[in-house]
């Protein structure tokens, strides 16, 4: 199976199709199936009243409606309560009757300006206390912008944050790779809430056969990083996607793959050959230079890492038991890594693609469970490990900037997509469905512009 940090035995073998798999039917022993012991949380109740607007602008007002009404949804902070059509909500504000529908807040919207230069108006009411909380007034882009609904998404981020002291995930992208013909993949990017799908590689219209792995955008959503056998073998790429220029990162020896971003954009990690074997090397960006190496293993591959939110460790897939697991490792003091996936001297292991929350207290990855890969997270000491999926397989978990989220690669539902999970109540929604979309990556809030 092929991971975002996949073995490099792997690497030269890419599954082209996805079977479909079934339930699995018993957990890793000693952990928690949080997939199947989630219990309902309380979820303040929101009401957003339709978008309101005056003259030509009826169509428009209905267009952001719909977007903000999904993204507060999306947001899995609130329990969104509709509005009943005979309810009267002209006039000011009554506390007390939005009260009386189990609303903790209440979002108000004025859409005024013009077609072409139209500005929103956004209240939010905190009906317990009732008062005002806050009111902002943003300038939107023409609405035939291709950034017209990323503006709407920071929006509603923003209200997110008012209701909750916390961004909302909405103004963001997810990459991945999609096999566009049985035997050939290329890159695609879509928004968080399965909208504005947009193809970034061509080269399966050029070769049948071509590969692409391991996308990751960098933390300002400008370029991805990901690997092509467009020249035969593994190289590591990064793609401006502002000017669509293309540029070799690695290409030394015969592997080169699983290229990841610091946290501050500033280098790029990512694994190579080095003799018979693969170990984590680390170069500064830009200017391209000063390639070193980070990881000396004595026995076995490492494949591929992530970065705490500080910078200063990473967890690993490496291979010094056999089969790979995941480590910890401090990249400033050095040492031994610490194993934090599960691992029973004599049974079958096998953990890869770690990705570390922003929030720094869980690292996500895959594993076997009865026989099917799942998503699991633990903390960074390897304590507290949750298995989060038990349906089909499911690969390759990567987490949204509020650290709540993850998107994954799966067949939860009896067919391959990407899907979204929130870790907290254990909703799932599918971001994309019916095409062998892999190894995705979820960007930080992107800045307008991106």
């Amino acid at each position: 199976m092929m991971g975002r940090k996949p073995a490099t035995w792997g690497l030269m073998v890419v599954a082209l199709t996805a079977s479909l798999a079934g339930v699995a039917r018993a957990q890793d022993p000693g952990d928690v199936r949080v997939g199947i012991t989630y219990t309902p949380g309380y979820l303040p109740g929101l009401v957003m009243t339709p978008v309101e607007s005056q003259g030509a602008m009826g169509d428009l007002a209905a267009r952001v409606d719909s977007v903000l009404r999904r993204d507060l949804d999306y947001a899995d902070r609130f329990q969104i309560i509709p509005v009943p059509d005979d309810l009267p909500i002209e006039g000011p504000v009554n506390y007390g009757l939005w009260n009386q529908l189990g609303a903790v807040w209440l979002v108000v919207s004025e859409l005024t300006g013009t077609p072409d230069l139209p500005v929103l108006r956004v209240s939010l009411h905190d009906v317990v206390f009732s008062e005002l909380k806050e009111v902002k007034a943003f300038s939107l882009p023409r609405p035939t912008d291709s950034g017209f609904r990323m503006e709407l998404h920071r929006v509603s981020d923003e209200v997110v944050k008012w209701a909750t002291g916390e961004p909302g995930i909405a103004a963001t992208r997810i990459v991945f790779r999609r096999m566009v013909t049985p035997t050939a993949s290329d890159l695609f990017l879509i928004d968080s809430d399965g909208y504005g799908l947009r193809r970034l590689t061509h080269e399966a219209a050029t070769d049948d056969s071509s590969i692409v792995l391991s996308p990751e955008l960098s933390p300002n959503g400008r370029y991805v990083a990901y690997v092509s056998y467009r020249t035969g073998k593994p190289v590591v790429y990064e793609l401006d996607l502002v000017t669509g220029a293309d540029r070799t990162i690695s290409d030394i020896g015969k592997i080169n793959i699983t290229p990841v971003y610091s946290p501050d954009g500033r280098r790029i990690l990512f694994g190579r050959t080095q003799d018979d074997h693969t170990e984590l090397f680390e170069v500064q960006r830009d200017p391209l230079c000063c390639t070193r190496r980070v990881t000396y293993t004595s026995t076995g591959e490492t494949l591929g890492g992530a970065y705490s939110p500080d910078g200063r460790q990473l967890a690993i897939t490496s291979t010094p038991l056999g089969n790979p697991q995941i480590y910890v490792m401090d990249l400033q003091r050095g040492g031994d890594p610490s194993i934090v996936s599960r691992y029973v001297f004599g049974e079958r292991g096998y953990a890869t693609s770690p990705d570390w929350s922003p929030r720094g207290d869980r690292i996500a990855y895959h594993t076997w469970v009865d026989s099917w890969f799942q998503i699991v997270t633990v903390n960074p000491n390897g304590t507290d490990r949750r298995v989060m999926t038990s349906r089909g397989s499911n690969e390759d978990p990567s987490w949204a900037p509020d650290g709540r989220h993850l998107v994954f690669a799966g067949t939860l539902r009896g067919y391959y997509a990407l899907w979204v999970l929130d870790t907290v109540s254990g909703r799932l929604r599918s971001v994309t469905v019916n095409n062998v979309d892999q190894l995705p990556h979820w960007s930080d809030p992107l800045a307008p512009g991106s």
